[in-house]
C-alpha cells in the first residue's frame, strides 16, 4: 500500500503542475488581447510585467516536471498582503478586460508560513474559477484581514453563484482528494498542508466567496502597518457581499 501511495504521488504532483501552466497559459493569452485594446502605458507595462512573469512561472514548473521524482514542497514566512499586492498584475491579467478586480487588503501584518508556489497557484485557481463564474462584466474582489491569530484571504465575485446541489458537489470536492491534484481539493490540499482552512459561501444569483484562513506566525505578527493603505474603492454592495453568504464549507 505504501509503494502504490509513492508511486501516485509523482503522478498528482505532476497533474498539479500542468494544472497551473493551464492558468499561467490563461495570463498569457487574457493579457496578450488585453495589450491590443488602447491602454495608458502604466497599465500596458503592467500587462507586460504579468506576461513575463507568468513565463518565468512557467519555466520553473517546467524544469519541476522534467526533474521531480515526487513532491518538493519547501515552506516560507511571507506577509500574505505583500505578496497578494505582488500578485496583483497576474491576477488582473488573469481575470480578463471585462472584470474589474478590487482590493481591500489589510494594513496588518500578516506573516504566514507556507509554500509560496502553492498559495500562488490557489489563488490563481481561484481567480479563474471567480472569472469563469461572471456570466456578464462583474467584479472580483481580493481581501485579506486579520482576525485574532488568523490570516483570511479571499476570494469574491458578483457571478451566478452556486444553488444548494452545486454547493453539495463544491463541499464534496473540496473534502474529497482529488485524484487528479485540481481544482477545489486541490485548493483545500493547500490549506491544509499550511494548517488552515477553505471555506466556500454561496448562493445562487448572488456570487461566491472563498476564503482561506491561514494560522499567523505570532513572533513575528504585530499591530503596527506592514504596508501603506492599498485599498481600493468599492460599492457598499461589494463590502457587505461576503457577510450575507451562507457558510456551506
Amino acid at each position: 500500500m505504501q509503494n502504490h501511495t509513492a508511486r501516485q504521488a509523482p503522478a498528482i504532483a505532476s497533474r498539479e503542475s500542468i494544472h497551473d501552466l493551464r492558468n499561467l497559459f490563461g495570463v498569457v493569452a487574457s493579457a496578450g488581447h488585453m495589450l491590443d485594446d488602447e491602454l495608458p502605458a502604466d497599465r500596458r507595462t503592467l500587462l507586460l510585467d504579468a506576461i513575463e512573469d507568468a513565463a518565468l512561472r512557467g519555466g520553473r514548473l517546467t524544469t519541476k516536471l522534467l526533474t521531480q521524482d515526487g513532491p518538493d514542497r519547501t515552506t516560507d514566512i511571507v506577509d500574505a498582503t505583500c505578496h497578494l499586492a505582488a500578485l496583483m498584475p497576474l491576477i488582473c491579467a488573469l481575470a480578463g478586460r471585462h472584470v474589474e478586480v478590487h482590493t481591500d487588503l489589510s494594513n496588518d501584518r500578516l506573516p504566514v508560513r507556507l509554500d509560496l508556489a502553492g498559495l500562488d497557484a490557489a489563488i490563481l485557481e481561484l481567480v479563474a474559477n471567480a472569472r469563469a463564474a461572471l456570466l456578464s462584466p462583474g467584479t472580483i474582489l481580493i481581501r485579506t484581514k486579520r482576525i485574532g491569530t488568523r490570516a483570511l484571504l479571499t476570494v469574491a465575485d458578483t457571478g451566478r453563484g452556486m444553488s444548494r446541489a452545486e454547493l453539495a458537489r463544491a463541499s464534496r470536492e473540496c473534502n474529497t482528494p482529488s485524484a487528479s491534484g485540481t481544482g477545489l481539493g486541490r485548493v483545500r490540499g493547500f490549506a491544509r498542508s499550511a494548517r488552515g482552512r477553505l471555506r466556500i459561501r454561496s448562493r445562487e444569483g448572488r456570487g461566491t466567496v472563498v476564503s482561506l484562513n491561514l494560522p499567523l506566525v505570532l513572533k513575528l505578527a504585530s499591530v503596527e502597518p506592514a504596508v501603506p493603505p492599498v485599498r481600493r474603492n468599492h460599492s457598499a454592495e461589494e463590502t457587505g457581499h461576503e457577510e450575507r453568504q451562507p457558510v456551506t464549507a
